[in-house]
Order: structure tokens, then sequence, then C-alpha cells
């Protein structure tokens, strides 16, 4: 017989926890060693078309050393991924991740893409839908330790809803990285942007859209768009719609 509990809670692996206590049947067994199978099977047949798609002057000049243009803090949930953002991401971005695309958890990484590997963007990406964010809007004090950990440093509870969670942590991380590098802000040599992938329409844009929402704290569009880094771009999204304003 089996006890399950389920945490309904989404995260990166969308937060549903299935406690299993008792033996799996062998009709049970078998589905979850072939669902392992077939997952390492496309990764090692991926891989392999890809190594086989490069010639070997593709690694050449990335053989000894990294020299990215923009460090990353992205959530880890595998529906946000870095090529929705880059053709071109093979060192030239510097990824860390973690539940809610958060400074504090990953500090050390982002640091390291700043500071050592000198980085002149910081690009901060929340997601619509994040379960981190409406976790951490509720209670989550029956989740395992380690996710409660991570989850206590979003501060979001007094947002309307996940939506405007999510805006509202973008903001909040913008200001943590503000406050740790803002000699660099302040010399130019760094640009923080804090930015929404909404692959569900939600702001408004269009799915898939990455919406711009914050450089170096600001936070009105009209400052956004007349900044000298936004200047001559004319196919980017800057800002939150009001509601009326959102496209079907």
């Amino acid at each position: 017989m089996q006890k399950k509990f389920f945490v309904s809670v989404s995260l990166a692996f969308l937060f549903s926890i299935n406690l299993t206590l008792a033996d799996k049947t062998p009709s049970q067994q078998e589905s979850l060693t072939q669902a392992i199978k077939g997952a390492i099977n496309d990764l090692v047949e991926d891989n392999a078309v890809f190594a086989e798609s490069k010639a070997k002057e593709h690694f050449q000049g990335f053989l000894d050393i990294q020299k990215p243009r923009v460090t990353m803090i992205l959530c880890s949930d595998s529906r946000v991924q870095v090529d929705n953002f880059s053709q071109g991401a093979e060192n030239d971005i510097f990824v860390a991740r973690n539940i809610g695309n958060q400074l504090v958890t990953t500090q050390g990484s982002v640091e390291y893409g700043v500071d050592v590997l000198k980085t002149p963007v910081l690009l901060i990406i929340g997601h619509s839908h994040c379960g981190a964010v409406k976790a951490a809007m509720g209670d989550f004090s029956k989740v395992p330790t380690a996710i409660q950990k991570e989850l206590e440093t979003l501060d979001v509870k007094e947002a309307l809803d996940d939506k405007q969670g999510v805006i509202l942590n973008v903001h909040q991380q913008v200001e943590k990285a503000l406050n740790t590098f803002k000699e660099k802000v302040n010399a130019g040599e760094l640009a923080i942007i804090g930015a929404v992938y909404d692959f569900r329409n939600d702001y408004g844009y269009g799915k898939g859209r990455l919406i711009i929402v914050d450089l170096n704290g600001k936070t009105d569009p009209t400052d956004i768009r007349n900044s000298h880094y936004f200047d001559t771009i004319k196919n980017v999204s800057i800002g939150i719609k009001n509601q009326e304003e959102k496209k079907p």
C-alpha cells in the first residue's frame, strides 16, 4: 500500500513531491527505469549531434579561457532556458541559476561573473508563473528544509498576485545587486538589468517576450527607454502594460 504526500507548490520541478512509503510494484519500477533511460538517451544523443555539427575550430577560441559579456541570474524553472534569449550563448553568457532567480543564494557565482570575468552586464530574469514566487507568497512550512531556506530569502508576501510578485522580486534582486556592485555601476563599468520572461503572455507583449522592467534601479519605462543603453534599440519591450492595454 502506498501513502502519498503531495505539496501543491510549483517550483523548478513544479514542487510536486510524491513520497512513496512502500516498495514499488514491478510495473511502476519498470516505468521509472524507462523514463530514466529515455532522458539519459536523449541527452547523450543530443550532445552527439551537437559535437558532430561543430568543426574543431569552433572550440579554439575558448579552450583555455572564457570571455562572457553577460552574467545572468536565471530561475531554475525548466521552461526558462538561456537560448530563449541568445542565439549564441556559448562563451558569451555566464549563468547562475536558482529557484526564484535570486542574488543571495548564488552570490558567489554572480560575483565571479562580474568581478573575476568582468562582464559589463548583469541581467536578472524572472518569469511568468514562477513557482518560487507563488510558494513564497503563501505557507511553505511543509516543504523540505533546504527548499524552505531558499524560499525564506524571497520577500514577496505583499504582492497582490504572482504576476505582481514576479515583478516585485525582480526589483528586489536588482536592488540587492546594486548594493553589492554600486561602485561598478557608478563608474559606468556595469549595467544591472531586471527583466521578466513571459511565456504565457501574462503581461501583454506576446508569448516568449523578454520585458525590461528595471535598469540600475530605474523602473519608469520612459527613463529606461531614454537611457543610452536602449535609445537605439527598436525591438524591445519595456515596462509592464496596464491591465486594459493588454492583448488577449
